[in-house]
């Protein structure tokens, strides 16, 4: 797992030098990824499972996890270490993770699943304790998901509900990072964040508020990016990538495509569009 990623971001950092630091913390992360035993396993019940995706709502949600809280804690300090590194800014913050960790206060299980259920009520506390910046902390997070639910996913053998309507993961709930465009009909396909989970979705629908009036949905496109878009929504200020599979050229991995596009996202955030803090599934219909 993760060696079709390493090949795509060696290939990426040979077209686009000015990627070349990014491209090489992501080399080491996806590495560290790799080596890395398993610390979350799912705890599955397959009736709840079948009844959460019939009703709309992810297939796993934070009570499912069970953490080995030792190797999370040593995947975890491999990645702040990982993080001092390559960071320019921020040292001293990633020094007291660092520090809180050693100390066993960081209380990472919760964390967790805070992160997955996306409930930033106990880290938005946690990073005020530590005085950081939530942002930091929940980064720090979603990394460490990033590498244990693909391999959760993978392990699951869970089929997913064909008929997904939903703007977030049917598996995890996470949001897509960008989506692609296929075929004559332009069938769009969303790629999680979270767990690396596609699955098909509307075209003319915004995927963080369900907006499909065609006066308040447009794209742009940006010089030296061919083949990439960006789907906005004029009325949440929400925005998606999207790779056009019709007009690129090359071939990379949507997770590094992701990070090839990345000067879509700073135009998209210059424009006052954000990526969306989609409210939990759960939390939204009274789970």
């Amino acid at each position: 797992m993760f060696a079709s990623q390493l090949e795509s971001l060696t290939e990426l950092a040979a077209r686009k030098p000015a990627l070349k630091d990014i491209c090489c913390f992501h080399t080491d992360l996806y590495r560290l990824w790799q080596t890395t035993p398993a610390f979350v396993q799912l705890n599955q019940d397959p009736t709840m499972i079948s009844r959460r995706q019939h009703e709309g709502f992810p297939l796993i949600s934070g009570m499912m996890l069970e953490i080995d809280r030792v190797k999370a804690a040593h995947f975890v300090g491999e990645l702040l270490a990982l993080m001092a590194t390559h960071g320019q800014q921020g040292q001293n913050e990633i020094q007291r993770l660092q520090q809180s960790l050693e100390a066993g206060q960081l209380h990472l299980s919760q964390l967790l699943v805070a992160a997955l259920d996306r409930n930033r009520q106990p880290i938005c506390e946690k990073a005020a304790e530590l005085e950081i910046q939530a942002a930091l902390l929940e980064y720090c997070l979603t990394l460490t998901l990033s590498g244990a639910l693909p391999q959760c996913r993978a392990q699951a053998q869970i089929q997913i509900f064909e008929n997904w309507q939903q703007g977030y993961c049917p598996f995890c709930g996470g949001l897509p990072s960008i989506a692609t465009l296929s075929g004559e009909e332009g069938k769009k396909t969303l790629h999680c964040s979270l767990c690396g989970c596609d699955w098909e979705f509307q075209r003319l629908t915004c995927i963080h508020c369900g907006n499909t009036d065609h006066e308040t949905l447009a794209y742009f496109t940006a010089e030296g990016e061919p083949g990439y878009r960006v789907d906005i929504c004029r009325k949440c200020c929400g925005y998606l990538k999207v790779v056009d599979n019709r007009q690129q050229q090359t071939d990379l991995l949507l997770d590094v495509a992701d990070i090839a596009s990345l000067p879509l996202d700073f135009l998209a955030a210059k424009e006052g569009f954000s990526r969306g803090k989609k409210e939990n599934p759960d939390h939204a219909k009274g789970h």
